[in-house]
């Protein structure tokens, strides 16, 4: 499992990628920034399934991928713009 963590501007978001996607969206990260648009496979927080994110990344300022499969006392499984 890892997750997509996207920031811009005032916000910041965490998303599930789907299991398997995950070079996939590592390699989107380098449109940050740029006046194009990107398609990730990610999980929706509201019934866990399957959806489409679309980015547009000159509206991104930064975005990692983190593996959160060691599971270090996170319980916590929220997805989506927190803040």
């Amino acid at each position: 499992m890892a997750y997509l963590m996207l920031f811009g501007n005032g916000w910041t978001q965490r998303w599930e990628i789907v299991s398997g996607m995950e070079e996939q969206v590592r390699a989107q990260l380098f449109q940050v920034g740029t006046a194009t648009t990107g398609k990730l496979s990610v999980v929706d927080p509201g019934s866990g399934a399957e959806a489409t994110l679309v980015v547009a990344w000159a509206h991104v300022a930064a975005g990692v991928v983190v593996d959160g499969s060691s599971g270090a006392g996170a319980a916590d499984d929220s997805t989506g713009q927190y803040a």
